[in-house]
């Protein structure tokens, strides 16, 4: 009976346990607390500005493309379609003139989170009029157009 009392390596295993099982339950807390920024918001941002880059240069190639059939003495118009939403959210869709750069761009700018991603369109402000106007995401028809008689 008294080397069971002076056997003291169930200490250490009791020990080793409850450090194991703090250490476990630390780790659990803290991914548990960050989860929703680990596994949703920052996967989120990186599909939304992946979104926008691909309708920012949609509409690039598209008024690029509206300039090359552009005819001397008329008008063109196209409807096009965008998503809704880029990620979760609604986005408006600017087309200005760049004063550093002299060059037509498409910004698209989120309504909530106000993310922005600006395209450019090739060269295109120094060989026609400024393309100025705003889409919204959330209306149904989109249209561009264009009459060279003005």
């Amino acid at each position: 009976m008294r080397k069971l009392f002076r056997n003291e390596e169930g200490v250490s295993l009791l020990f080793e346990y409850i450090l194991f099982s703090l250490i476990c339950i630390g780790f659990f807390m803290i991914i548990s607390v960050n989860a929703d920024d680990i596994f949703m918001k920052n996967p989120n941002e990186v599909v939304m500005q992946d979104e926008m880059s691909d309708i920012g240069n949609m509409m690039s190639t598209m008024i690029t493309d509206m300039y090359l059939i552009l005819p001397e003495n008329g008008e063109i118009a196209t409807e096009y379609r965008i998503p809704a939403k880029a990620g979760r959210e609604e986005y408006i869709i600017q087309a200005s003139t760049d004063i550093y750069y002299e060059d037509q761009i498409i910004e698209l700018i989120s309504s909530s989170s106000g993310k922005e991603v600006r395209v450019t369109i090739s060269g295109i402000a120094t060989t026609i009029l400024p393309i100025e106007g705003t889409a919204l995401s959330s209306s149904t028809n989109h249209v561009i157009s264009y009459d060279s008689r003005r």
